[in-house]
């Protein structure tokens, strides 16, 4: 019965972070400039929906995770949670009241066991948890039917956005990111693969805005948080709960520049991959020299 439980435990956990990643990795494509969010284009109308449905639950879970967890290291027992539903901004709370029993793996977690402080708050808990009860979830649907019903995750991120910002490092893997796109599709390109790869690219040039990116690490440190108030309650406990810290701290425990790299821009060794960029780009340019050449000799002789 007990393996069955923590069983249980460890998936999870493994479907909590899994969608927090996914909402946090969506959230970066929301478009901030209204010109650029039109409504019926394929990528950009439904990111911020696709992303907040996945990071809110995620996150949800995750502090009902660390709340359990700390409960049942405490009194063997785990408590209902049933209770909190929903209601994000309660759960942050209730997070925020635990005692932790210790400090994992490694002294380097105790700064993330502090709750963290955030210029965009308390706005941006009370979107998440808008969204997390259903009036942001379900607001197009409610809208075809009710004439009374607010649209307005879209405004809410947007006035969020304008207030984010982002440190000069992660505003230079922002910009890794988008060379890679580039060098990529031309490689592709180049060596006749243009269609093979239409797929890899679509997922690869996603556009990545700034504004939104600011707003998901602020999003990003909630979660971490949360992540290392469950790695330390079930870090070698009396009740042999399993080490949850193997789950969540390989993606959550980082500084926000690492996340950003990591998990979103998926860059890692970010010297090594400059200097491939580097020698990429000096080959493309020697191309389109090359196709500049070719097209005034081409325009020379049908002159």
């Amino acid at each position: 019965m007990t393996q069955t439980i923590w069983d249980s435990l460890v998936a999870e956990t493994q479907f909590a972070t899994e969608l927090t990643v996914t909402g946090l990795r969506r959230l970066c494509s929301v478009p901030t400039e209204p010109e650029l969010f039109l409504w019926g284009s394929k990528d950009l109308n439904y990111a911020l929906h696709v992303g907040m449905h996945s990071y809110s639950s995620g996150l949800e879970r995750l502090c009902k995770l660390a709340i359990a967890c700390n409960v049942y290291a405490a009194t063997g027992k785990f408590p209902n949670l049933r209770s909190y539903s929903h209601k994000i901004g309660n759960l942050l709370d209730a997070v925020g009241d635990l005692t932790p029993t210790s400090y994992g793996a490694s002294l380097h977690k105790a700064e993330y066991l502090v709750r963290p402080v955030d210029g965009l708050d308390p706005d941006l808990t009370n979107m998440v948890e808008r969204f997390a009860n259903g009036a942001g979830r379900y607001e197009h649907l409610d809208s075809l039917w009710n004439g009374d019903a607010e649209v307005n995750t879209y405004n809410e991120w947007s006035a969020l956005a304008v207030r984010s910002s982002v440190s000069d490092e992660v505003r230079e893997l922002i910009s890794i990111k988008r060379a890679m796109a580039e060098a990529i599709g031309s490689e592709l390109v180049d060596r006749g693969l243009e269609t093979t790869g239409e797929m890899v690219m679509e997922d690869l040039a996603l556009p990545t805005y700034e504004p939104s990116v600011g707003v998901v690490l602020s999003l990003f440190r909630k979660v971490r948080w949360a992540s290392t108030m469950l790695d330390t309650a079930t870090y070698y406990t009396r009740q042999e709960l399993p080490i949850l810290g193997e789950v969540v701290a390989p993606t959550f425990c980082h500084s926000s520049a690492d996340f950003f790299n990591y998990q979103i821009a998926r860059i890692g060794d970010e010297e090594v991959v400059v200097e491939e960029l580097r020698e990429v780009f000096k080959r493309i340019r020697v191309r389109e020299a090359e196709e500049d050449a070719e097209d005034i000799d081409q325009f020379s002789i049908d002159e």
